[in-house]
């Protein structure tokens, strides 16, 4: 049986929206195994990609100190060792290597993984010379040029593949969460999930605007429920400090406390998904749960906007104020009409034959002609 490894060592964003390109890997090649390589502590979220028979996991921190110790002193027994783990992680090569970053890493291990390789760059992983999506990806990333195909679907051109044309969903994992977490989405409606934090701090919201639009939901909706989610429990203590008891008893902070099997298990129980463009946001989505996006800093809906249906994105302009969607997003959840605090603009979800796109809110969804004359440009003949 041919054996392909698919590489993706970015962030829990990046990794989940790999998913259409992974899909239809699997759908183009039914008779190969597929393998995924992905960092450590992504590899619970690798294991529920469908398609995805093994995770080979790449352990960051590791490789940075080989490389710190091999810039210092260059010495044999480095090269032994980074062969000893190469082969642990693949004692055979694979046939190909599909790498979806442009990261030297990435390509270095796709070159010593297998024969081939797929992605970024042509003439093997020092080549200069990058692929026409890698390309596109680069341009769209240092020069902000608003193209509309989205990275999720790019990610499949690098692949040699056509988007899936749907929307694939993750099925949440069968793990148990602590007693006092269970009773999360089994009563009271609507429960939301705030997502408190992001990776990159320039996406972070401010905990005083959290704690307004907490305090805010909670009273127009009184059988309503929040959901403090993310890693950064010093943030949900801050949201959470000043708010009567009668308000706590309605807010359940499961921040830092999770793992990211039980995480999903969380966001699949939650009827909305809040918070700025970050990982859990995506894994929500990937989950099949509606999302309602908050994009500010560098983060653009037509790129990285949540992939599939239902989702509603608020994306700050450039000239963007001090103000912030809350009541917008509330309206939202409640289902009324999507409106745009000033400096704002407001987004909808779809996903057709080439992918996913977004269209202004109270707008037909009419796809943008762009991304197919982009596809047929950029890939004129497809796998």
């Amino acid at each position: 049986m041919p054996r392909a490894l698919v590489i993706q060592l970015a962030r829990l964003g990046d990794l989940l929206q790999s998913l259409p390109a992974i899909t239809q890997l699997y759908a183009r090649h039914s008779e190969t195994q597929f393998d995924l390589l992905c960092p450590s502590h992504l590899s619970e979220v690798g294991r529920m990609l469908p398609g995805i028979e093994k995770i080979l996991e790449w352990n960051g921190e590791v490789w940075k100190r080989r490389a710190k110790a091999a810039q210092r002193d260059l010495r044999a027994e480095h090269l032994m060792e980074v062969d000893a783990t190469l082969t642990a992680l693949a004692p055979n090569r694979y046939d190909c290597a599909y790498v979806l970053n442009q990261h030297r890493r990435a390509l270095v291990a796709g070159s010593l993984l297998a024969h081939k390789m797929k992605g970024p760059v042509l003439h093997g992983p020092l080549g200069e010379t990058l692929t026409p999506w890698a390309a596109y990806v680069r341009d769209v990333a240092q020069r902000r040029l608003g193209r509309r195909v989205h990275l999720a679907d790019a990610f499949c051109g690098l692949c040699g593949v056509s988007p899936p044309g749907r929307v694939v969903v993750l099925n949440p994992p069968t793990v148990r969460l602590p007693d006092d977490l269970e009773p999360i989405g089994k009563h009271g409606a609507p429960w939301i999930a705030l997502i408190v934090g992001a990776g990159e701090t320039e996406r972070v919201v401010p905990t005083e605007v959290w704690r307004r639009w907490v305090i805010l939901f909670l009273k127009s909706m009184p059988q309503g429920r929040v959901v403090l989610v993310g890693t950064e429990y010093e943030r949900a203590a801050e949201i959470q400090a000043p708010l009567p008891p009668s308000v706590l008893g309605r807010i359940w902070d499961t921040t830092g406390r999770t793992s990211l099997s039980q995480l999903a298990v969380i966001l699949a129980r939650c009827h909305r998904v809040v918070g700025s463009d970050t990982g859990p946001l995506h894994l929500a989505s990937a989950l099949g749960r509606p999302v309602i996006g908050w994009y500010f800093a560098r983060a653009r809906v037509h790129e990285t906007g949540p992939y599939g249906f239902h989702h509603v994105v608020w994306q700050a302009e450039d000239t963007r104020d001090e103000t912030w969607p809350i009541d917008e997003t509330i309206a939202a959840i409640r289902e009324q009409e999507h409106h745009a605090p000033v400096g704002w603009s407001v987004w909808t979800s779809h996903c057709d034959t080439w992918g996913a796109y977004y269209t202004a809110a109270g707008q037909s969804a009419v796809p943008p002609r762009e991304r197919e004359m982009l596809w047929h440009e950029l890939e004129p003949v497809l796998s």
